[in-house]
C-alpha cells in the first residue's frame, strides 16, 4: 500500500487498506452494486453503517444529473 500509494501521490495518511476498502465500497454503490452485497463485503452487521456510502454516492448521482440534464443533447 505504501508503495502504490507513494506513487499515487496519496497523502502518508491515505495509504492503507481500510481507506481502500471504503473507497471501493464507494466505487462499487456508484457503478449500480446492491447495497446489500455493499455491507456484506465490508463486513457491517448493520446495514445503517453502509447507507453513509450511499449518501456519498448519491451527491455524486445528483452532481452528474445535473451536468447532464444541462445539456443541450438532452431533450
Amino acid at each position: 500500500m505504501q508503495t502504490y500509494g507513494e506513487a499515487a501521490k496519496l497523502p502518508p495518511e491515505r495509504r492503507t487498506f481500510h481507506i481502500l476498502k471504503h473507497s471501493i465500497a464507494t466505487h462499487l454503490l456508484d457503478a449500480g452494486a446492491d447495497l446489500a452485497f455493499v455491507r456484506a463485503w465490508l463486513g457491517h452487521a448493520n446495514i445503517q453503517n453502509t447507507l453513509m456510502y450511499a449518501r456519498i454516492t448519491i451527491v455524486n448521482r445528483d452532481t452528474e444529473a445535473r451536468r447532464l440534464f444541462a445539456s443541450p443533447w438532452v431533450m
